[in-house]
């Protein structure tokens, strides 16, 4: 059985069309957990309305205060709500997953654990189409409109970019079970960072490429889609030309910010998982942790010698310039 969590938060204007296209799957082995955490609108009451109407394949659960942002509530159910099932899959509030998201993942996951076995950490993951509010398509691809490289799963490059959707992925038994017996972090970035990171340490990370969901890009997303060109990038990181107004000084405290919340989450990373890493993945994460303590040189040399790279040589550059 496949279980899909959904979790919510003020999603009142898209939220009724997205659990209708998880209901709609082809594969009909599937239950929809969505806990709604601490909604201020509508959305309990759309909810609500859908269960009455599937009592039997959708349970809805609230959270009277708020988990802390979606990194929080997304683990926090997991926890408790998916650790008795065969697989389990995310879902934002506001995307549209096409009627055979769940079947085509579930086959490729099923492909992937007679090559490796079932015993082993699997997470699968698929591309999206990114669309606007009224659903018309921006890009076919948001791995390409992001230049993003699935193919780069090694712990150490997931270590400084992430390249896996939370929305996106399917986790098997094996997988859900250790991330769970880690316990909940104190310091991750993103939900679906950790658990990559956790698959590429511990098991293995399979892209299928194919849109099989529609991501919709609108004004609240918490996280939107940004496309990815070496020009804009770099003029974005020195400030120029930006839609939202901030200097290279903002940048620099952005980058700043960012790389130290990396740091944080290697270091706990480290911290839950230290008695099951290999000799060679504890020196690995204690070099990204301790380089931030390093000069310019020692930093440079310490990224290129560890593959903390990223996956475009001007993003690399940047790396080596700000960090």
């Amino acid at each position: 059985m496949v279980r899909i969590i959904l979790c919510s938060r003020n999603g009142e204007k898209y939220i009724g069309e997205q659990v209708r296209s998880v209901l709609n799957q082809t594969c009909a082995d599937l239950k929809l957990l969505v806990s709604d955490d601490a909604s201020e609108d509508r959305t309990p009451a759309v909810l609500n309305d859908i269960r009455e109407k599937n009592p039997d394949r959708i349970t809805v659960i609230r959270q009277e205060t708020p988990s802390g942002g979606a990194c929080a509530h997304f683990l926090k159910v997991l926890s408790v709500y998916g650790k008795d099932d065969d697989y389990v899959m995310f879902s934002d509030q506001d995307d549209v997953w096409d009627p055979d998201k769940v079947e085509r993942t579930l086959s490729a996951m099923k492909e992937a654990e007679k090559k490796y076995g079932s015993a082993v950490p699997l997470l699968v993951h698929c591309d999206s189409r990114i669309v606007g509010e009224d659903m018309s398509v921006l890009s076919p691809s948001f791995v390409r409109y992001q230049k993003m490289s699935p193919e780069r799963n090694g712990l150490n490059q997931l270590l400084v970019q992430n390249n896996v959707t939370g929305a996106a992925m399917m986790m098997n038994k094996s997988l859900v079970s250790l991330v769970n017996n880690a316990g909940l972090p104190d310091h991750a970035v993103m939900h679906d960072h950790w658990i990559a990171l956790t698959a590429a340490s511990f098991g293995k990370i399979i892209f299928l490429d194919r849109a099989l969901y529609s991501y919709r890009q609108h004004g609240e997303n918490e996280l939107g889609a940004a496309k990815g060109s070496l020009l804009g990038e770099v003029l974005n990181r020195f400030g120029l030309l930006r839609h939202d107004g901030r200097s290279k000084k903002d940048m620099d405290r952005h980058s700043r910010e960012t790389y130290a919340a990396l740091f944080r989450q290697a270091a706990e990373f480290y911290r839950r998982y230290r008695g099951k890493l290999t000799p060679k993945q504890k020196r690995m994460l204690h070099a990204f942790v301790t380089m931030k303590d390093e000069n310019r040189i020692e930093k440079i040399l310490t990224i290129f010698r560890y593959g903390f790279t990223f996956n475009r040589f001007h993003r690399t550059i940047g790396e080596c310039l700000f960090l």
